[in-house]
């Protein structure tokens, strides 16, 4: 008995050992391990992984579930399915043999959902910062959203959240010929019909959500990781939209190979039409803005970037990832796409570049009439 007492002690001792040496052995080669098959997980370098999960699979893995791009200094990873699991909720793991800071920072918004193939969310958002540590759970988007900061966000910007709503649910439904929506969805056409005639006085009379399908949501989880003991920030964006992934981190952005200072502007009713206004966005060295003068008023401060013959427009207060705006350059030419623009006229056709607007230097050189 003693004798088989021994062995098992023994046993355990040899195992113990090995399985310490073995970890001595990954930490000197700079291996770190990784969690089970149910979590994604991401090499940042060879000092940093980070895990997130437990993930439930569409496939039979869940690196297959995912695409993760890395672009200079940010990784993004974005769903290869609507159905796959979002992160938030979801365990995080950073996995270093350096000391670490993480800091979550969620960019709420509201997404239409009357397109089920696609995400389109509106142009307002709102970005929320948490510090969390390795271990922890991300905070899941209805903790975030009742957040007293963001319901003092959404309360206060009420009306411009109706008003991108609207604009959003009428672009979409208005692209579509009355015969083609009245026979693929009754509903919608009927729900519609209705919509397009509100007064813009009494959007909010309006449900967000049943009325005009847009509902709260996050455009982005931006994970924020600085390695103290090298002191380098490494950033981790999971983006719920796909089709708009854009590296637009400052290390990724070209210097300016094209003066884009002057007047933009957009007029967006047929030349006969009785209402007034034009979108416009003025880009010069001490005032920049992008915004509607006429019946739906709005005004954006604004920064911009450049890469190669695209300007990002941003709004001030808000994230750097999400742009309100894009203008593109083609020869003498320059388009916009942005989701703030409804667009009334039928002798403008909207390009994959997006809609063609006008340049001028300065407002001196804008004409007065419509054009």
């Amino acid at each position: 008995m003693k004798y088989l007492i021994g062995l098992l002690i023994g046993f355990f001792s040899i195992f113990s050992c090995q399985k310490n040496n073995q970890k001595e052995i990954n930490q000197a080669s700079g291996k770190l391990p990784t969690e089970s098959k149910n979590y994604l997980n991401i090499k940042i370098n060879n000092d940093l992984n980070v895990s997130i999960g437990e993930l439930t699979s569409i496939d039979e893995s869940i690196d297959e579930d995912y695409e993760v791009i890395n672009k200079h200094d940010t990784i993004y990873i974005t769903k290869q399915f609507l159905e796959s699991d979002n992160i938030d909720g979801k365990n995080i793991k950073v996995l270093s043999n350096h000391k670490t800071d993480i800091n979550v920072k969620y960019d709420i918004s509201f997404n239409f959902m009357g397109n089920e193939k696609e995400s389109n969310y509106l142009p307002i958002s709102y970005i929320i910062s948490k510090k969390i540590n390795s271990g922890s759970i991300l905070p899941s988007f209805e903790k975030i959203y009742n957040d007293i900061g963001v319901q003092n966000f959404v309360k206060t910007n009420k009306q411009k959240i109706y008003n991108q709503s609207y604009n959003t649910f009428i672009k979409y439904y208005g692209g579509m010929t009355e015969n083609d929506l009245k026979s693929c969805c009754p509903a919608d056409y009927e729900n519609y019909s209705k919509i397009k005639k509100i007064d813009n006085n009494h959007l909010l009379s309006l449900d967000l959500e049943k009325d005009l399908i847009t509902v709260p949501d996050y455009k982005s989880i931006i994970i924020d990781i600085k390695d103290l003991d090298s002191s380098k920030n490494y950033v981790v964006v999971f983006k719920k939209d796909k089709e708009k992934v854009e590296d637009l981190s400052k290390n990724s952005m070209i210097t300016q190979k094209i003066n884009w200072d002057g007047i933009y502007w957009l007029y967006p009713y047929n030349i006969d039409s009785e209402k007034q206004g034009n979108y416009y966005i003025n880009i010069s060295k001490d005032y920049n803005e992008f915004g509607f003068s006429g019946d739906i008023q709005f005004n954006y401060k604004i920064n911009y970037k450049s890469t190669d013959n695209k300007l990002y427009i941003f709004d001030n207060n808000q994230s750097t990832i999400d742009p309100l705006a894009v203008i593109y350059k083609e020869k003498d030419k320059y388009y916009i796409k942005s989701d703030l623009i409804k667009m009334e006229r039928t002798d403008l056709k909207e390009t994959k570049n997006g809609y063609p607007i006008r340049w001028a230097k300065s407002s001196d050189d804008v004409p007065d009439s419509p054009q």
